[in-house]
């Protein structure tokens, strides 16, 4: 027992398979402490405070924000970790064609996979998660295909999707500029409104407080 409401688990309880975690993940990420719940919110009759309809379209409006800004900062965070490496990939061959100018006669001599020379491997374990799922994401049913290609043939793979990643962070911020003047609208028109938390019951309360059995 950590805290009150912290337990750990039992030394025999089979640990869930988990594969591909770094050296860092494995340091910072918890697979041995359990949330248990320790007051009213622990029984079955436990009742959040109802939300009226003017606070469940501002909580729709944030969540709308939270899911389009966690899609456009993990697409960030992808091109980041794969924009060095295309810049890498960019300049080898760049330096081949400058070679290929002054030196060889025929620039396809000894000539691999889409005509390039240097051999250039990727390690998939540069990726994390969040990685990848950004880059199956962009790609929808063709994601693992793609994720595959940047491990067989990186030099042509990787730069075309960091053009990709690139598009689509552009079409997003435009998407979520053009978002914010609506949600801005709904909170300016439904703020206020939703700060009466007994819009609810009031009349209910009402009729029953002026019923002819309370007033006799």
């Amino acid at each position: 027992r950590c805290t009150p409401s912290y337990r750990a688990l039992p030394r025999d309880y089979p640990a869930p398979p988990c594969t591909e975690r770094n050296v860092v993940e494995s340091k910072v990420l918890n697979d041995i402490w359990v949330s248990l719940p320790v007051g009213s919110e622990e029984s079955y009759t436990f009742r959040h405070m109802r939300r009226n309809n003017y606070e469940e379209i501002l909580f729709r409006c944030e969540d709308e924000r939270f899911e389009i800004d966690m899609v456009i900062d993990s697409n960030a965070a992808t091109l980041q970790r794969l924009l060095p490496i295309a810049e890498e990939i960019a300049r080898l061959s760049a330096e081949e064609m400058v070679g290929d100018e002054f030196g060889m006669k025929n620039p396809n001599d000894g000539a691999g996979l889409a005509g390039k020379r240097f051999q250039y491997t990727f390690d998939k374990s540069v990726l994390g998660v969040i990685h990848r799922n950004s880059i199956a994401r962009i790609y929808g049913d063709s994601g693992p295909e793609m994720l595959e290609l940047m491990v067989k043939n990186p030099v042509v793979a990787i730069p075309l999707v960091v053009e990709r990643l690139k598009q689509k962070n552009s079409e997003w911020k435009k998407a979520r500029d053009r978002l914010n003047v609506n949600w801005r609208d709904l909170a300016e028109a439904n703020y206020y409104k939703s700060l009466d938390h007994r819009s609810l019951t009031w009349r209910t309360t009402d009729k029953r407080a002026t019923s002819t059995r309370t007033l006799l």
